[in-house]
């Protein structure tokens, strides 16, 4: 179970010395608080310790997102469209990899990427898909694990994306017909 103390306003969670040897629990609490508060409270600055500048992202909402800056413009223009409460449902970070799995409780009630709001509401469990290199989130891919949010959006006729093909660890083989 994640240790909630570490997500608490004023929990420490600032570690210097980003690394994934020897004891890395500091390390992953401070990933994981600062990547979690960082996007639940709206504090992007705290994305700046564990979020490469170059950082690739991805979601259903928003594709080639290439830079920290663009993520946090990118973020900032959504959170100011449905002000979501977001609640952290699991997160864990191993090696390169990490995963954060949040619930949105969203209300559309500000334009977003050219969508006029319309007062909806609803909530959207997100999947963060983390790739981690030298202690930075070097690639952030969105999925989703309920699809208000992106049916929502997809029915208010926001572009989104098809045919995506994400690098791929071991490429499959083609089945026979």
């Amino acid at each position: 179970m994640p240790n909630p103390e570490i997500f608490r306003d004023g929990a420490p969670f600032s570690v210097r010395g980003r690394t994934n040897s020897g004891d890395s629990t500091p390390w992953l609490r401070m990933l994981s608080a600062n990547f979690y508060k960082g996007f639940s409270q709206n504090r992007l600055d705290l994305w700046d310790a564990v979020i490469h500048p170059d950082v690739k992202s991805n979601s259903p909402a928003g594709r080639n997102i290439d830079s920290l800056a663009a993520l946090k413009r990118w973020n900032q223009s959504f959170t100011d469209a449905f002000r979501p409460r977001t609640d952290l449902v699991d997160h864990f970070v191993a090696g390169d990899r990490g995963l954060v799995t949040i619930n949105l409780h969203w209300k559309h009630d500000r334009p977003f990427n050219g969508l006029a709001p319309t007062g909806k509401t609803g909530t959207s469990v997100e999947n963060f898909i983390l790739r981690i290199e030298n202690g930075l989130v070097t690639r952030w891919d969105v999925a989703d694990g309920s699809l208000d949010l992106a049916i929502y959006l997809h029915d208010e006729s926001l572009k989104m994306p098809t045919f995506v093909e994400p690098p791929a660890l071991i490429k499959g083989v083609t089945l026979p017909s």
